[in-house]
Order: C-alpha cells, then sequence, then structure tokens
C-alpha cells in the first residue's frame, strides 16, 4: 500500500469510528432514559423508548432490558420472547464477527456484540423462567432450567463466579415438573454458595426450616434494589430483606441467595488481565495510525490521536442495568386458600421501607404457590 492510500484510509477510518461512536451514543442516551422511566415506575413509557432499532451489536443487551421491563409491566408472554430472542442472539453469536473484532482495535470494544458476562446470560434463563412461572408453565420453565445449568457447566463459566439465586430457580422448577431428584441436587448447590440462607435441600426451605407435611407454601421469589453501575461496581448499599403477611399474620422472611454487584465485582476481577492487555495493544494500533498519518500532515495526525485515543478510547462498560441488586427468596406455609399477601421490605435493623400488597403473580402447583415481587412502585401486584 502506498503512503497516500495508508493516508486515505486513514482519514477514513478516522471519519467511520467518530460516526459509529456518535450513533452508539444516541442508542445509549435512549437506554438511558429507558431505565430512568423503570426505575421510577414509568413502565410504559420506558418499554416505548425501547421500541426504536437500536444498533445490532446491542441487540442482546436492548433484549434483557426490554424483557425485564416487561416482565414488571406484567406482560409475561412478552417477556419471555424478549429473552429467548436474546438467549437465540447469544447462541449466533458463537461464530465470531471478524469484522466487528478489527473494528474494536480501531475504536473501542463497543463496537463489539454485547455478550454480557456469564453471570447475565444465567440471570437470563432465570427471569424467563420466573415470567414462565407467572403464567402457570411449568414444563417451559424446566426447559430454561435446563439452559441456565448449561450456562453454569465449568467449561461454560470457565471461573467466572456461581450464581445461588438461578441455582434456586432451576430447583423450583425441576420441584414443579416432579422431578425432586434434581431439584435437591439445586437446592443443594444453591445452599453452598449461600450458606447463610440456610436452604435445607429436600424442602428447598431457606431458613433452616422444613415444610410441614400437606401444608400450603408460599415460594416468593424476592428483587431490591439496582445493580450498581460499571463505574461503582462494589457500590456500598443498605442490605434489605422482606417480611411476608398474610392479612396481619406474619408467614416468614426471605433470604439471601446473590447479589449482582458481587457477581460483577468478580467478573470484572477475572477479565482484568486481559482487558489491560487488549487496551494496551489498541491503543499501540491507533498510535501507529495517528504516527502514519503525520508523516503526511501532522494536523490530520494530531486530529486522528486526539480522536482515536483522546475521544474514543474508553472502557466497554455495558451491562443489564435493570437487573436488581439483592436476588432473595422466601419460602413460607400459608393459608390454603391464599389470594393475596402482603411485603413489607425492611433495612437489616427492622426499619420498614415501603410495603406493597400483591395479587399477581400467583400461580398454584399442587401445595406450592409461586410468585415474585420487585421494590419498584408500580410494578405488578399492588
Amino acid at each position: 500500500m502506498t503512503r497516500t492510500a495508508a493516508f486515505r484510509l486513514g482519514i477514513g477510518g478516522v471519519a467511520v469510528a467518530a460516526a459509529f461512536s456518535f450513533c452508539i451514543g444516541c442508542a445509549t442516551q435512549a437506554l438511558e432514559r429507558a431505565r430512568r422511566d423503570f426505575y421510577s415506575g414509568n413502565f410504559d413509557e420506558a418499554e416505548r423508548r425501547l421500541e426504536r432499532r437500536f444498533p445490532d451489536q446491542d441487540r442482546v443487551l436492548y433484549l434483557m432490558e426490554r424483557g425485564t421491563i416487561r416482565m414488571f409491566q406484567g406482560e409475561y408472554a412478552r417477556a419471555v420472547r424478549d429473552f429467548i430472542d436474546a438467549y437465540d442472539r447469544l447462541v449466533d453469536l458463537e461464530t465470531y464477527s471478524i469484522t466487528r473484532g478489527g473494528a474494536s482495535f480501531v475504536v473501542n470494544d463497543t463496537v463489539q456484540d454485547f455478550r454480557g458476562f456469564p453471570y447475565e446470560r444465567t440471570l437470563l434463563h432465570a427471569f424467563a423462567a420466573k415470567c414462565h412461572f407467572a403464567l402457570g408453565q411449568w414444563e417451559e420453565a424446566a426447559v430454561e432450567a435446563r439452559r441456565l445449568l448449561q450456562s453454569l457447566d465449568p467449561d461454560a463459566l470457565r471461573g467466572y463466579p456461581d450464581d445461588a439465586y438461578s441455582r434456586y430457580v432451576a430447583g423450583a422448577a425441576f420441584e414443579l415438573t416432579g422431578d425432586r431428584s434434581n431439584a435437591r441436587l439445586q437446592y443443594q448447590k444453591a445452599a453452598e454458595l449461600a450458606p447463610a440462607a440456610r436452604i435445607e435441600p429436600d424442602s428447598g426451605r431457606p431458613g433452616g426450616g422444613a415444610a410441614p407435611p400437606g401444608g400450603v407454601e408460599l415460594l416468593v421469589f424476592v428483587m431490591m434494589g439496582r445493580a450498581p453501575r460499571f463505574e461503582s461496581a462494589i457500590m456500598p448499599d443498605i442490605p434489605t430483606y422482606a417480611e411476608i403477611f398474610a392479612g396481619s399474620q406474619k408467614l416468614g422472611r426471605s433470604y439471601p441467595l446473590t447479589d449482582t454487584a458481587e457477581l460483577a465485582a468478580k467478573s470484572y476481577e477475572k477479565d482484568a488481565a486481559r482487558q489491560i492487555a487488549k487496551t494496551a495493544a489498541r491503543i499501540a494500533a491507533k498510535e501507529a495510525i495517528s504516527h502514519q498519518l503525520s508523516r503526511e500532515d501532522p494536523l490530520l495526525g494530531d486530529l486522528a490521536r486526539l480522536i482515536l485515543i483522546g475521544l474514543l478510547e474508553k472502557p466497554d462498560t455495558r451491562r443489564w442495568e435493570t437487573l436488581p441488586r439483592y436476588l432473595q427468596v422466601a419460602r413460607v406455609s400459608c393459608p390454603a386458600d391464599l389470594r393475596s399477601y402482603t411485603v413489607e421490605f425492611k433495612t437489616e435493623s427492622g426499619i420498614t421501607l415501603s410495603k406493597r400488597e400483591i395479587s399477581f403473580p400467583l400461580q398454584r402447583n399442587g401445595r406450592l404457590i409461586v410468585s415474585f415481587v420487585r421494590d419498584i412502585e408500580g410494578s405488578p401486584g399492588g
């Protein structure tokens, strides 16, 4: 390649990189607004913001976020569709994109397809399974449980952290389809990963208790808080739990299984060395491009350095941010004719933060009633 050709290629590369970054920025703003609407309880507006077309490389993230919004709108079938579409996209992405892999060396890692950390891909199936629970689709939930366990296979995790909450969801899915052996195995693994929950593997009960024979139980998946952003991956927060009531009768409380901030922090730590090496190599490549352009035109070389390194050199901070921070479970004896229950979200010192009455989702399978709740005003149940 002649110096003139390299010069022209360099100009084109810098222009494309700048334009690409601008497009990504516009889509990011729309996603940020959708997240703000979601955490304000304005789910319809949050969903509307995600109806627009997003960059193809953000497709998986977009589906994860929209699926979560629809889940807490009570649109469980549509949420499942988004979660399954995200999974299908991830399967397709197993084939590496040479074009985007090369582009990430000129721009940054945000031009690559978002795949998420392993814990995000696992929770994708856990959330899909909970939507199936809400619809009474027990066999479909078990399908998601099997996919979930594939994502937790050691070859798939490759040293990234396991997740007690997802293990528990899988155990519940197997129990609800009569597969007691596999249910016990997953409850046991959840108990090992989250010893503070004191899960009894045979009954799946947290807190160390056993279910009374023949009684009806309420199983509530409790979700609280907001997973910290990239800049504050281990941001401290007020630990909370939920107390469950039927009328004035206290049924029990929730127990902690997973803190997604810890999963994120461990995942970033696992990824750190690889990211440092890749960033150093990318900066060196950008410096080489800028130096080549400087030989033709020093001002253009300085401009390329400003754009490629000063403006475009940034880490990939994309995360599934509508995830809760605290993932807990309550499994308590309840009245056989239960039609609703009340949740009080409390600090560890017992101070009530908020209270909500939940009437849906509330699906019964034999002696087990399954539900879930999140501490966002406006989500289903009130």
